[in-house]
């Protein structure tokens, strides 16, 4: 659906590396070299891995998922784990067995090295030199294999997100009307942009937890034969604690699921306020979607609260088991009365030393991230069992060769079993059918059931030919004009050219800036209503077909161009089809070959015009429209002519197209930052996060957890060192010695004070992570509020210029990781920074000669960070870029699913939806082969270290004491894979700022002049008077009012008319201050510059073109604000003839007002202008898209209940304002004419001629 085309791309350097390129990632290399040079953009993205490709791995699980879903009890992870479980299981073996050799073998290898130094006759200093290289080469041996395993195994839980993607989108391509209802919006964006991201982490702790147990079981065996029982005191607190993290793990599925449902509706929320901008600033209720948004983020932020306090507890427990088991080691071996040597103490903390990944890391964040994994898979398969719309049973497809449709006693019901049709039969054959009937009359539900959009309860539907169909409410997609009207058919310049011509659009495409290959944005929101729906209809008669379905797409156009439309383009060009035309135009039923008429669900007559007029029935009464139908026609030739004469040649909305799409790249492009990430975004969530008083606890808290860790690990040196000490007194039997005992004192005072440091930190540990969590909440919360308010009040021209897919993608992805992955990147940064000091202290003390190595081992990985930098962050925002258009195209497509579907195009949108996907996912694949060479190029130099460490002790031979020894190469050890974990986690820190930057750039954009006086009791009369206003709608477009002056006298009724694009709606937009314009504009003799805005907006009700009901209850959708009472209410709907439909004031709405009919939705929002009891009316064509008797209805209630008013309407039916007090003639932004509708008629100007073809002469 997009305006670009495939662009051609290089083949990504895995696909043609060698097997040596692989294993040492050289073929990364490129794209290094490249992000050194320049910022990466869109041109030097790859073609996606072919391993990687959306459609093979969507079609290969939609086959193992349509196996499964026959199934009870079927979950999505049956599916996945036969496409993927082969894999899965070699990788873990792989690991199991090189992994834990490496394990197993690293605690004995320096435990022999340490031996050496404590004078070990056995091990002599050849011996020793041979088991540091053996341990060098292991060391490498591992680094090698772990990183080929991690990107292995990142690179499946890749896949199973492609595929788990593809086939959510294919499912949403089947999903039923009442399904798609039913809150699904913001559930499809949530799971593709925050469910699947559980595979990443607990792919790769699936395998961990299971190959750590059997590690520990391992580990066990060899300390229990260093130290013997002792050893399973320590184990045993380990495998008590399992239960509690299990335990933890199902706390954190409960209160994902819980988060994740307030996600989906702030996001579907969100989506609703992005597409009703307009309507939502003239209610003036940004206030109270702004609180409705803010109150579910902070549901969505509680539970997610309580979700890090889980996890944060989790790891502090993980963190602190392995120095609490060693300390029960320790505690149990002293007490059985027996002595340690360096080479047993070093052998223990290596093998508790070699646990900590698996009790820190893997067991807890496994737990949770299954458990999170878990509730995704859970919401996955719900989600893809909802209701599909039926595949065959519903309508029988015959082949003949007369096209006809047979449909007998057919009954739908809904979901509650009401009747929405009830035993209709039908046949209809070629010719023109139109069918009519009063608003809630069952009209689009037929449609529905015709092209099997809807499941049909009884009879049967018998359709011989091939069906295309317009939609009542017109769907446009981002992308061009064009590719809007051919959607994915042939190419026929010839037919194109001729649908363009009796759909009346070659003038507006002239008008356009770069004619049909102008762009759209969602919705077409930048085209007028009578654009949109000539387009919708265009796209349905290109379609080549027997049968053709058009929903009301009369209503929105001007009188004239209804009639050429209706002579050229259905009765002409559609002559020999069948062609079904739902109206309210009763001048038009004369001209059908067959009427059918609805009622409540019920058939009320079909049979042609004649008999309907002969039996003089009650129903042509409610039919036949104001117009005259007798008289007043025009020959299709001239109206033809005047549409070519008349239609202006320049259109309001059409100043609001996107002038410079054509020279991006596609649609949904936006500006993308370059550099470094500024110091300003870092600020700006700090400063979100409580500040500068949060920094320092968050600092001192950090410090204090850091010392005590620190100091217990000394501790071991020290401790170590103290019974060597005693072991030579016992030996030189030397034990009545005074250093002896003071010795054994010490050594008493020795284990207390261990005792103490331990509880402090398990104390402290836990306060830090909760501190962090809390922060980061607060920081993450502050942030989308400042935005959203800020978006809420920005001008028209932000909403006119950005794609709502590109805003909501900042309101899911981005924020996604702003909530949940920036939380565990800082916590990780400041944990290793501190770590890293506090580990060169403990080196450096054992030697300060130390300090060297250890400093130009710094040095050169803040040079490799200040590589690796510009690259990871040119992709990571390439990967928020490209991120948009997945997004933006699941919105278009849940839009249009209906018109989707009757033009069979779910295959074309399948095929564009895996050519954005694919290209999101060449990032993504880049973004993870980059990261993953970045680490391993870290963890070879931090190799580098350990080699100089070890082997300075060996040929630079010192007094050093063992304990010394064994405590600097075992921390040597720790810091180098904590180094290069933490110098990736800074870096991912400047990645993920990234998406902060990214959310915090719509806290710059403009915002709507708020400020002015609060008058009280005004408008007073509803006098309003124009002088000299003209209106662009941004510096570089043309004017679309030129200075305009007029006065409305208080309690006239105004009707505003003129061709399409001719200034009607920018006379509104400039009364609501919707835009900035020249010249004044006064209400009461008080410019309305001078007042707030929302006093203004709140004193004009509007009754809109297009009826914007929102989700949530009648009661929200009336008075969201809680200002009236519920008696002003009912008397409001009953004015209105809607009480006895809703029932209740707190009758749910779905979105969109998708179980109202367009009528109703009219009916409502008049509703909303009764409630409001203003001086002024706005009427926006609002009888546009209703039958006759609700036109009645409306007309009647506005004349009773606003008669003292000042009411101006804008009107396409002529005949609704022809008793108005005056007329204004908009023509090219110009007020043209301006009086008493007989004194124009008189002057026989342009008033008069559009009387005339409107037949009203």
């Amino acid at each position: 659906m997009d305006s670009s085309k495939e662009q051609d791309r290089k083949v990504n350097p895995s696909e043609t590396a060698n097997v040596f390129s692989k294993i040492l990632f050289a073929f990364t290399c490129p794209t290094f070299r490249k992000g050194w040079n320049k910022d990466l953009d869109e041109d030097d993205i790859y073609k996606v891995v072919q391993s990687c490709s959306s459609t093979p791995l969507g079609n290969r699980l939609e086959k193992e998922w349509d196996k499964q879903k026959r199934k009870r009890n079927s979950t999505i992870a049956v599916p996945i784990m036969r496409m993927f479980g082969l894999q899965f299981f070699i990788l873990g073996m792989a690991l199991l067995f090189i992994n834990t050799s490496f394990i197993v073998a690293k605690p004995l290898m320096i435990g022999r090295i340490v031996s050496y130094f404590s004078s070990n006759p056995d091990i002599t200093r050849e011996t020793a030199v041979y088991y540091t290289l053996a341990l060098i080469a292991c060391i490498f041996a591992n680094i090698t294999f772990l990183h080929n395993y991690m990107f292995a195994i990142q690179s499946l839980s890749f896949k199973m997100k492609i595929a788990c993607c593809t086939l959510i989108y294919r499912k949403l391509l089947r999903l039923s009307s009442l399904a798609v209802s039913k809150t699904v919006s913001g559930k499809a964006v949530t799971l593709m942009t925050k469910d699947v991201l559980s595979f990443d982490l607990a792919i790769h702790f699936a395998h961990q937890m299971w190959i750590g147990t059997i590690q520990t079981i391992i580990v066990t065996f060899v300390m229990y034969k260093q130290i013997g029982v002792s050893a399973l005191t320590g184990i045993s607190i380990l495998i008590f604690l399992i239960p509690v993290q299990v335990y933890l793990g199902h706390k954190t599925s409960i209160y994902r699921l819980k988060t994740a449902a307030r996600t989906d509706q702030r996001v579907r929320i969100t989506q609703e306020i992005l597409t009703a901008m307009r309507i939502i600033k003239m209610y003036t209720w940004e206030l109270f979607f702004g609180k409705s948004v803010n109150k579910l983020r902070q549901k969505e932020l509680c539970n997610l609260r309580i979700l890090f306090y889980i996890k944060a507890f989790g790891i502090s427990i993980g963190q602190l088991s392995s120095r609490l088991a060693f300390y029960i080691c320790v505690m149990a071996y002293v007490a059985l009365g027996n002595h340690i040597t360096a080479e047993k103490a070093f052998v223990v903390t290596g093998c508790f030393a070699a646990l900590r990944s698996v009790l820190t890391v893997f067991m807890p964040l496994g737990i949770s991230q299954m458990a999170e994994l878990k509730a995704a898979l859970e919401r996955i398969t719900d989600f893809l069992q909802l209701e599909e719309v039926p595949e065959s049973p519903t309508v029988n497809y015959i082949e003949e060769k007369q096209p006809k449709i047979h449909i007998e006693n057919a009954i739908v019901k809904s979901d509650k079993g009401i009747d929405i049709l009830e035993n209709i039969t039908l046949e209809i054959k070629p010719g023109l059918t139109i069918l009519t009937g009063p608003v809630g009359a069952g009209k689009s539900t037929l449609f529905k059931l015709m092209l099997s959009d809807i499941k049909r309860d009884q009879g049967t539907v018998d359709i011989c030919g091939k069906l295309s169909y317009a939609s009542q409410e017109p769907w446009l997609f981002p992308g061009t004009v064009k590719q809007n009207i051919i959607f994915g058919e042939w190419f026929d310049e010839k037919r194109y050219e001729t649908i363009i011509k009796v759909c009346a659009l070659k003038k507006d495409f002239d008008a356009f800036p770069h004619g049909d290959k102008t762009c759209l944005t969602d919705k077409g929101l930048n085209l007028s209503r009578g654009q949109k729906a000539r387009i919708n209809l265009a796209r349905a008669i290109y379609k080549v077909a027997d049968i053709y379905l058009l929903d009301d797409c009369l209503s929105a156009v001007d009188t004239h161009v209804g009639k050429h439309i209706f002579y050229e383009c259905i009765k002409g060009f559609l002559k020999d089809n069948i062609c079904i035309l739902v109206t309210h135009h009763g001048q038009f039923l004369r001209e059908a070959d067959n009427v059918v008429l609805l009622d409540k669900g019920v058939l009320k007559f079909q049979g042609n015009y004649a008999i309907l007029k002969q039996e003089n029935n009650e129903e042509l009464s409610t039919i036949n429209n104001y117009e005259n139908t007798e008289e007043g026609y025009v020959e299709a030739e001239e109206i033809e002519d005047k549409i070519a004469n008349n239609i202006d040649n320049t259109n309001e909305t059409s100043k609001l197209l996107l002038n410079k799409v054509p020279t991006k790249k596609h649609i949904y492009e936006e500006a993308k930052e370059e550099g470094a990430v500024k110091k300003e975004v870092y600020y700006k969530y700090f400063t979100a996060g409580g500040g500068l008083k949060m920094l320092i606890l968050l600092v001192v808290l950090s410090i204090i957890a850091q010392v005590t860790a620190s100091w217990s690990d000394y501790f071991v040196s020290f401790w170590v060192d103290m019974e060597q000490k005693l072991s030579g007194f016992r030996y030189n039997q030397t034990t009545n010695s005074t250093e002896y005992k003071e010795l054994e004192e010490s050594h008493d005072s020795v284990m207390k004070q261990y005792s103490f440091v331990i509880l402090a930190a398990t104390i402290f540990t836990l306060l830090k992570g909760f501190a962090f969590f809390t922060f980061a909440t607060i920081a993450s919360r502050n942030i989308h509020n400042l935005v959203l308010e800020k978006i809420l009040n920005a001008t028209m021209i932000f909403f006119d210029t950005h794609l709502s897919g590109n805003i909501l993608n900042r309101f899911s992805r981005d924020l996604g990781i702003l909530d949940e992955q920036m939380p565990y990147t800082i916590h990780e940064v400041t944990k290793i920074i501190l770590t890293l000091l506090a580990t060169l202290l403990v080196v450096s003390s054992v030697n300060l000669f130390f300090l060297i190595p250890s400093a130009i081992f710094i040095l050169i990985l803040f040079i490799a960070r200040r590589l690796y930098i510009p690259t990871g962050r040119s992709i990571r925002r390439l990967e928020g870029a490209t991120r948009s258009p997945v997004i933006g195209h699941l919105s278009a497509t849940l839009e249009g699913l209906t018109t989707i579907r009757a033009n069979q195009a779910q295959k074309i949108l399948k095929k564009e939806f895996d050519r954005h996907q694919d290209l999101y996912n060449s990032v993504s694949y880049m973004q993870l082969a980059t990261t993953r060479a970045f680490g391993f190029y870290l963890d070879t130099l931090s190799s580098f270290y350990i080699t100089v460490i070890t082997l300075t002790f060996l040929f630079v031979k010192t007094e050093t004491l063992a304990g010394q020894v064994g405590l600097a190469i075992t921390q040597s050890f720790s810091l180098t894979g904590l180094l290069q974990w933490g110098v990736r986690q800074w870096a991912e820190l400047e990645n993920q700022m990234t998406s902060t930057e990214r959310v915090l750039e719509y806290s710059k954009i403009e915002s709507e002049e708020k400020s002015g006086d609060s008058l009280n009791n005004w408008p007073d009369n509803g006098k309003i008077v124009y002088t000299d206003v003209s209106l662009r709608y941004n510096s570089t477009s043309e004017r679309v009012l030129k200075g305009i002056d007029f006065t409305i006298l208080p309690k006239q009724k105004i009707g505003v008319v003129g061709r399409t694009g001719a200034g009607k709606t920018s006379i509104i937009s400039t009364l609501f201050r919707m835009y900035e314009y020249r010249g004044t504009i006064c209400i009461d003799d008080v410019d309305i510059n001078s007042v707030t805005v929302e006093l203004l907006r709140s004193k004009i009700s509007i009754i809109p073109q297009d009826p914007v009901l929102f989700s949530g209850t009648v009661r929200s959708n009336l008075d969201p604000n809680n200002e009236y009472t519920d008696k002003e209410l009912w008397d409001a709907l009953e004015e209105v003839e809607m009480k006895k439909l809703v029932g209740s004031l707190n009758s749910s709405i779905s979105e969109g007002g998708a179980n109202f009919s367009i009528g109703q939705r009219q009916l409502l929002c008049l509703a909303r202008a009764i409630i409001r009891n203003n001086i002024i009316l706005i009427l926006d064509e609002a009888t546009a898209n209703v039958d006759p008797q609700t036109d009645s209805l409306i007309q009647r209630t506005i004349k009773r209940k606003f008669f003292d008013c000042t009411v101006i309407t804008i009107a396409h039916r002529l005949h609704t304002i022809m008793d108005s007090d005056s007329v204004l003639v908009m023509d090219s932004g110009v007020a043209a004419e301006y009086d008493h509708p007989k004194v124009l008629l008189e002057k026989k100007g342009l008033f008069y001629n559009m009387v005339k073809e409107a037949g009203l002469l």
